[in-house]
């Protein structure tokens, strides 16, 4: 068997180094034009009077990454998830700006719309694998006129490729590496005759934990295994009428998140850069099944205008399963889990006009989301007893050194069942006209309307305590609870884009973003008292372009963000509750920026990169009860972003045979959690805490003169970087469980691909 494995590697490294040598080549990296659709048009991003920052097909490649949560430091001012804890397949969210979402609760919306080719995506949806990515597009600031529901910090936008009738072509290829790694993905289109044409995608995923987990539970933390599959038809009827059909299909089997103890007292591996942790986590992992239609039509109505029908439906369900106390022990067990079975319908009729003096995009669009959402608690009567030691001032382990083995083995599970029935719809209008060769202004306007109904239900468990008070520990509720409400906004936009020369502009833009209010899925008290609206307008001012004979490429925006009732999650301990829960309230924030990228080609075949982000922001928040129970009055916070830049460098050296292609970034982001408002002394001794982030990556990539084989070699975080998260986590405060997350450790590998 080994030698048969030996000689497929010897006959695939044969096929590598075929072709026909070719002297002295070098890989040209000039700033080639990206054509982007973020003013439902295609234009080029350096004209677009909108920031949109485009991650290609070879980012993808020169960065390895699976899914939004690599490619974040390539693009200012995005985040994904929760800093260094990341957010989950299931649980993430999308941060534009310093404007995150609430990531807990199907009642509410994130604050970024994410969008498929053209069709919204759902919350628990939004991590798709790149799998035949075409670009990624992520649009800053309120793009509400266009993109409508929940656009009110930005857009991200996934342009898989479109199947072609030009010719048959794909690719195969395999990415291996530490930890196990094993990466395959493989693309083909066929032009099935002149008119049809056929292409499938596939990608497969798997990789062991990059932590070393010494407790009893599996999967281990951190683990990956999933696959996604694309298949999609296009005919071309005629000159006037083309239509696109598509199906997709997502399985992930993860491993929960690696969340490692930083608890003296209950773990026995309080270092977290030691990389190694205990979970006893009962059924613990990350799942999610999904699959997703969606049909396109395109129709030429005449010379200047044309149609575009979209409709899509999508269905998932989700399973989430985590360590709360991130220990082996059982006196201090607490699980959550997050379970949801949804789907959503969409649907975009959209016309184009497109004449001397102006440019004009109107249309309407509809979608209706059925969900539900069981959030479980689940924890052992040992925790009950750290936690009625916490509540009376007893020190901790006394009262499970006495009363321990009596209820050891014993648990409970609270639940909270949520099903929400989801309509909106929106009428909108932008119209882009031309003053002369170099002004244009634009003017947009957006109607919409969504109505939710949702209910609550959590029913007594039937644990000692729980029965003797008639309420849970926890998650309570009157019986089945429900509500229903609608919520409607008008939004806009006006700008004004001067072309500066002929390859550079600049604009000025006003423009308003709504996210409609909610309900929190944990919060029965939203019942009569729903989240109020979010609502964004923003100032912004842009430059970009191509400078000194197409040998710089910058964007720079200076923005002014302000959002009135900003749906923030906080940890929150009210009077009737017996420990901290997620939960959501309302807060004003003032957000002022500057996001920068630049690329310079220094010589044809080298090429520097620069990312740079810096905001200041201040919060202005409602009265709450923060995770130690304490009431806060209303209150300002006053906070400045962190110092982050990313350094890339492209070269393609000339050498006697084949392409060589070397790319290296530096990642740094500076660490400012010691100084803000959750900060604990007693975290400044976790090793790892207030370090910052330096991530050095590099790939060198060898194609053979025929361009048909590529081989590469890659290494991550070569610096050894162990910065860790802040301390956190639902039993933190109550039972002095807190635990991190840390960035992943040095990892290497190499790729190899076959393109025909």
């Amino acid at each position: 068997m080994k030698s048969m494995k030996r000689n497929r590697i010897a006959y695939a490294i044969g096929l590598a180094v075929l072709g026909t040598p070719s002297a002295y080549a070098a890989k040209n990296l000039a700033l080639e034009e990206v054509v982007v659709t973020a003013q439902k048009r295609e234009q080029s991003a350096m004209t677009v009077p909108v920031t949109v920052d485009t991650f290609t097909n070879q980012d993808l490649e020169n960065t390895g990454a699976l899914n939004m949560e690599d490619i974040q430091a390539y693009i200012p001012g995005l985040k994904v998830g929760d800093g260094v804890r990341g957010g989950g397949t299931t649980q993430s969210s999308f941060i534009i700006r310093g404007i995150d979402s609430s990531n807990i609760s199907t009642g509410g919306d994130p604050s970024v719309a994410t969008f498929l080719d053209g069709v919204y995506l759902p919350r628990a949806a939004i991590t798709v694998p790149f799998s035949d990515m075409e670009r990624v597009e992520v649009l800053k600031g309120p793009q509400g006129t266009l993109f409508g529901r929940n656009a009110a910090a930005g857009v991200v936008s996934f342009i898989p490729n479109a199947p072609s009738l030009e010719e048959t072509e794909g690719f195969v290829m395999a990415k291996l590496g530490t930890y196990n790694l094993f990466r395959v993905e493989g693309m083909g289109n066929v032009p099935l005759s002149d008119s049809l044409a056929l292409r499938l995608n596939a990608l497969h995923n798997q990789r062991d934990a990059v932590i070393d987990n010494k407790g009893t539970a599996s999967p281990d933390p951190g683990e990956q295994d999933n696959q996604f599959a694309r298949l999609a038809l296009r005919w071309e009827t005629n000159d006037k009428l083309s239509m696109q059909f598509a199906y997709d299909i997502d399985r992930v089997d993860n491993g929960p998140q690696a969340r490692l103890s930083i608890s003296e007292e209950f773990s026995n591996y309080p270092d977290p850069t030691d990389r190694k942790l205990e979970t006893d986590a009962i059924g613990g992992g990350e799942t999610r099944d999904m699959q997703g239609f969606t049909g396109k039509l395109w129709y030429e109505l005449n010379d200047v205008s044309s149609m575009t029908l979209i409709a899509s439906y999508r269905a998932f369900e989700t399973y989430n399963l985590q360590d709360e106390d991130a220990t082996a022990d059982e006196s201090v067990y607490v699980d959550t889990n997050n379970i949801e079975d949804s789907d959503i319908a969409y649907f975009e009729m959209q016309f184009n006009v497109a004449l001397d003096w102006v440019d004009a995009v109107f249309g309407a669009n509809y979608s209706r989301e059925d969900t539900y959402q069981q959030t479980a608690l689940t924890f052992s009567y040992g925790a009950v007893l750290e936690l009625a030691s916490g509540m009376a001032s007893i020190p901790q382990g006394l009262l499970n050194s006495l009363l321990g083995g009596a209820v050891a083995g014993n648990y409970v599970t609270e639940t909270m069942t949520n099903e929400g029935d989801f309509e909106s719809y929106g009428l909108f209008t932008d119209l882009d006209f031309t003053i002369n060769d170099r002004l244009n202004i634009i003017t947009g306007l957006r109607y919409s309307n969504d109505k939710k109904s949702f209910s609550w239900d959590a029913p007594l468990t039937d644990f000692v305590l729980s029965q003797l008070l008639q309420e849970n520990f926890f998650f309570n509720s009157d019986g089945l609870e429900s509500a229903s409400k609608s919520w409607d906004k008008i939004t806009g936009r006006v700008v004004a884009n001067y072309q500066i020369t002929d390859g550079a502009m600049t604009f000025l833009s006003y423009s308003t973003g709504y996210k409609s209010g909610g309900y929190d899925s944990l919060n029965t008290g939203t019942r009569t008292a729903p989240l109020d609206p979010e609502v964004v307008s923003n100032i912004e001012l842009g430059v970009k372009g191509d400078f000194f004979d197409t040998r710089l490429r910058t964007q720079v925006a200076l923005f002014n963000m302000i959002i009135d009732d900003r749906q923030e999650a906080i940890e929150s301990r009210t009077p009737e509750s017996n420990g901290a829960v997620p939960t959501v309230i309302n807060t004003d924030e003032d957000i002022q920026g500057i996001e920068l990228t630049a690329d310079w080609l220094a010589s044809d075949n080298l090429r520097f990169g620069l990312v740079y982000t810096y905001r200041e922001q201040e919060s202005s928040r409602e009265a709450y009860y923060n995770a130690q129970g304490e009431f806060v009055i209303a209150d300002q916070l006053n906070v400045s972003s962190p110092q982050e830049y990313t350094l890339t460098m492209d070269w393609s050296p000339e050498i006697s045979y084949g392409l060589l292609l070397f790319h290296l970034d530096y990642i740094y982001e500076e660490n400012t959690e010691p100084s803000n408002e959750d900060h604990q002394a007693f975290f400044n001794v976790v090793n790892g805490y207030g370090d910052d982030t330096q991530l050095l990556n590099a790939r060198v990539a060898w194609n053979t003169p025929s361009g048909a084989y590529e081989m590469a070699l890659w290494g991550k975080n070569l610096l050894g970087n162990d910065r860790v998260s802040q301390p956190g986590g639902l039993t933190g405060t109550d039972i002095g469980t807190y635990h991190v997350g840390i960035v992943d450790p040095v990892t290497y590998g190499v790729d190899f691909k076959v393109i025909f």
